[in-house]
């Protein structure tokens, strides 16, 4: 659930004085090839998995909160499991003593993922089903060293990333599941603020979470995933309307066009309706319901009171 996080240190001094106190990790600096001259800061450190960078000014610690887990309990450096919110809540006290974070960080960063067991290898989704965002092509579909590729769809303040778990660290691990795994990067600190997450603590705020969450999943819901279809066995000019509807150049030509939304929503209409007319949409409700499924399975896991959001009491 809760992944990777940036952390802004309000108070740099402060804090480089408690790690250099306390010992909490060795802090480097560079030889400025230029002048010959060591620098005084930037310091670059590292606890396990977590990045630290220290200014006396603006100070940072970024890493996976996912992977700081599993290195801690299990040894290994990976995030393909669950992560719960029970872990996430002891984990977090646990790094704000370590570093001394009470009242001094903000988060500048913030990755929610979820990681779905599926019956089919989740590369043919990526590369076959997954045709568009808000009927936008992906601006990144790019390799992982032969592991895998993603498809990840960018806006202004966050993504939306889809990739294969599985591929990802099959030789690594001997991986043997079908892993899809479904992200959202909250890349500014104005968008994390709309959800009312502040700093690091806020991150046990079960609404908080779930208001992300339920972002992620109508974010989610703006993706065209289609299932498999014989086009040759459609009437000709269906054919001819899904061929053209599931091109993302289509769609774009109609922007570039000016054609006005009564337009553009017609068409979308339409498209639907064809989806549904072929039953074209299971895949995605499936996927939609895991995703949900998951939620509620890691933010209730070994928790003595199910989670109910305040915006739904009543």
């Amino acid at each position: 659930m809760i992944d990777f996080i940036k952390l802004n240190i309000t108070d740099g001094l402060r804090f480089e004085e408690h790690l250099t106190k306390y010992q909490i990790t060795e802090l480097k600096t560079f030889l400025n090839s230029s002048t010959g001259v060591v620098e005084l800061y930037p310091k670059y450190g590292k606890y396990l998995n977590l990045d630290i960078k220290v200014n006396p000014k603006h100070s940072k610690i970024s890493g996976s909160l996912h992977k700081l887990e599993n290195i801690c309990f299990l040894g290994e450096n990976q995030n393909y499991n669950n992560f719960t919110y029970n872990e996430l809540k002891s984990q977090i006290p646990m790094l704000e003593e370590i570093f001394d974070l009470q009242q001094n960080n903000s988060l500048s960063y913030l990755e929610i993922g979820f990681n779905l067991k599926l019956d089919l290898d989740p590369q043919k989704i990526i590369d076959e089903k997954i045709i568009m965002y808000d009927f936008k092509n992906h601006q990144k579909d790019l390799k992982f060293n032969g592991n895998g590729d993603f498809k990840e769809f960018i806006k202004r303040d966050y993504s939306i990333k889809i990739y294969s778990k599985s591929k990802q660290y099959k030789k690594q691990f001997n991986l043997d599941e079908h892993i899809l795994r479904v992200e959202i990067k909250i890349k500014t600190k104005r968008k994390i603020q709309n959800f009312g997450i502040y700093c690091l603590s806020d991150l046990l705020d079960k609404n908080k979470i779930f208001n992300v969450v339920e972002f992620l999943y109508k974010e989610f819901e703006k993706l065209t995933i289609i299932d498999n279809l014989n086009f040759d066995n459609l009437p000709e000019k269906d054919r001819e309307k899904l061929n053209r509807y599931t091109n993302p150049n289509y769609w774009q030509r109609l922007r570039t066009e000016n054609k006005s939304y009564k337009v553009q929503n017609r068409l979308k209409k339409d498209f639907n309706l064809i989806l549904n007319k072929y039953n074209l949409n299971s895949l995605k409700e499936d996927l939609k319901y895991k995703l949900a499924h998951k939620f509620w399975e890691l933010i209730n896991q070994n928790e003595k009171e199910l989670f109910e959001p305040i915006s739904k009491k009543g």
